[in-house]
């Protein structure tokens, strides 16, 4: 068989790239955000001695369920005013998982996320916040002298998280009476660092809408901006205002739930509207500084086949003895790449894209243990390679693939390659970026630091086999409701030797297949999946080995964002909950200890 100079058939002429660097980037980025940030640091005095210091100070406002864009265009005045000097976005992230005003709360005054202070229920049951104990605590630790106040709305918040306060009082759910308090307490008072709940907002937004088109959430908003008004106004009447430096904190816990209008819903995190959040954080000498919602990937349309799993069993067979040219024996290099989206999972309550390994691509009939042959498999919020066949291999592999988001189009690649040292190796890229999450053995579905080297497979792989090259379902090792597949797939590319991170790198994101391409001659098997009418899907490459569509299948027109960065890279780039603990530490120069292992990190001015 002659893989060169072949010409693909029916190829697509426009070009449609990416710019795979941004994925990269992001991934550096959410990195960088695991290490120590630049402090925001208050005034100090100036060398020769003419500049008095101004004592730091902290006004914290939480409002409960104020989606992030209804505030914005809610028409408020005094947080309009606030944002002329203040780091600022509309679009910040509560807990993107779960929706509880406990958990987020916990966020806000941990400064770690719930992995590891476990409050998950508003009972705060099974809680670990003796080993993450909230800020109050942990300032008190360092200076035992340092001043502290909360004033909740809420009777929970002060009775599970306001340990470590010189002075704590709730208000049976009354924001009136919290801003009356919070009026006086401010004119005066010596605390350092004071604290506001406000529950309004929510009780609107869960009464009528979480939404400006219903009044009673709007009044609701606005009502809390008169109240951090009058707030304002207080603290600035204070006699020693002028000696201090007040760092003014405002933001939500989390949104609410409203359906976008389908124009609006990008199916990013950044249209879920329960964690839609604002966040306001104001001194009188920041410059304005806007947090912008990121970019989140280059938009791809077309038609395609959407895969379902029991009772459906849509599918596609390449039919034949064809199937052979995919076999690549113990010895060649390949190279497998395919843009999936994958939909809601069938069973939810872990998320709504959570899967138990069941098979979305591969060359073998059984997704089981113990079958000759390999697949690309759907793996948690991730993917996995399951592979197995050969010598001291009957019992394969599983390699972890990195997360990536429902409902947006991504490239999962994996290379099988051949080293000097005789023995194959599997690296795997999601969207371009190399990263394996079970590198030194156990499956781990998210890792704090997926592993970069190429993973070495077990014995001596062979996965040569008799059965059909298959997209779509397969039987075997799938858990119930959890295992049922929902994908769209497109761009499936089959090559005969192993490609370069490079080449991957550059490419992972297009979704077309030019002459131009570095490795156009090694391919085997090239499938476009978008063609949007018949009961084939056309492959391009040498071999003509279409596939043979099975099931009750249809064609969906679709128009989606392609490899938007996946939920860990895009909530280090907006304001997150657990920033606000380290954000305040960072403005009274307390230093952030290691064993606290906070997730937080600091938001700087221009």
């Amino acid at each position: 068989m002659n893989q060169m100079n072949y010409k693909l058939k029916n190829m697509k002429k426009h070009q449609f790239k990416y710019l795979v660097s941004l994925t990269l980037c992001l991934l550096v980025f959410a990195t960088s955000c695991n290490k120590d940030f630049n402090k925001v640091i208050p005034d100090a005095p100036d060398n020769d001695g003419n500049v008095t210091y101004k004592v730091p100070k902290v006004l914290y406002l939480i409002v409960d369920g104020a989606r992030g864009s209804s505030v914005r265009d809610a028409g408020t005045t005094t947080l309009r005013t606030l944002i002329d000097s203040a780091v600022y976005t509309w679009t910040g992230l509560s807990d993107n998982t779960n929706y509880t005003d406990a958990t987020n709360w916990t966020d806000m005054l941990t400064g770690v996320k719930k992995e590891k202070h476990n409050v998950l229920t508003e009972d705060f049951a099974g809680n670990k916040l003796e080993n993450y104990p909230v800020i109050f605590e942990r300032i008190k630790s360092l200076k035992p002298s340092f001043r502290i106040a909360s004033f909740a709305s809420s009777d929970v918040f002060k009775g599970k998280l306001t340990d470590g306060t010189d002075v704590t009082e709730s208000f049976g759910g009354n924001d009136d009476a919290v801003t009356a308090r919070l009026v006086d307490f401010v004119k005066t008072d010596t605390a350092s660092l004071i604290v506001g709940q406000f529950s309004g907002v929510e009780k609107a937004g869960k009464a009528s809408g979480f939404d400006n088109s219903f009044p009673a959430y709007k009044a609701a908003i606005n009502k809390f901006d008169g109240q951090v008004g009058q707030i304002l106004a207080s603290l600035k009447s204070r006699p020693t205002y002028n000696k201090e430096n007040w760092l003014v904190i405002v933001t939500s816990n989390k949104g609410g739930q409203f359906t976008l209008p389908v124009e609006q819903d990008d199916k990013t995190l950044f249209s879920n509207t329960n964690i839609n959040t604002f966040t306001i954080i104001y001194n009188n000498k920041y410059n304005p500084t806007f947090i912008a919602r990121p970019f989140l990937g280059n938009t791809y349309s077309g038609s395609a086949i959407r895969f379902k799993g029991d009772p459906d069993r849509i599918k596609g067979v390449v039919q034949g003895p064809i199937n052979s040219e995919f076999n690549f024996g113990p010895d060649n290099d390949f190279t497998v790449s395919v843009k999936i989206k994958k939909g809601k999972t069938k069973n939810t309550s872990k998320g709504d894209y959570w899967y138990e390994w069941p098979s979305v691509l591969g060359k073998r009939n059984n997704s089981s243990w113990g079958q000759a042959g390999w697949n690309i498999c759907l793996f948690y919020n991730g993917w996995r390679f399951f592979g197995a066949g050969g010598q001291d291999n009957s019992n394969g592999d599983e390699v972890g693939g990195l997360d990536f988001s429902g409902d947006t189009w991504h490239d999962l690649t994996f290379v099988v390659e051949k080293k000097a040292d005789g023995r194959r190796y599997i690296r795997l890229y999601t969207d371009g970026v190399k990263g394996i999450t079970n590198n030194g053995g156990g499956f781990n579905a998210s890792p704090a630091t997926p592993h970069t080297n190429d993973r070495q497979l077990s014995g001596f792989p062979n996965y040569n086999n008799n059965d059909p090259l298959t997209v779509g379902y397969v039987g075997g090792d799938v858990n119930g409701d959890r295992g049922v597949i929902n994908v769209q797939l497109a761009e499936l590319k089959i090559w005969k030797t192993a490609l370069s991170e490079t080449i991957i790198k550059q490419y992972s994101c297009d979704p077309t297949m030019e002459e131009s391409h570095p490795a156009y001659d090694f391919l085997a098997g090239y499938w476009p999946m978008v063609d949007g009418t018949g009961g084939t899907l056309k492959d391009n490459g040498p071999f003509a080995a279409d596939f043979k569509l099975e099931g009750a299948y249809s064609w969906e027109k679709f128009t989606d964002l392609m490899c938007s960065p996946s939920n860990t890279n895009l909530g280090v780039l907006v304001p997150k909950n657990s920033d606000i603990p380290t954000q305040i530490l960072s403005w009274f120069n307390i230093p952030r200890q290691e064993s606290w292992a906070l997730d937080g990190r600091v938001w700087i001015a221009n």
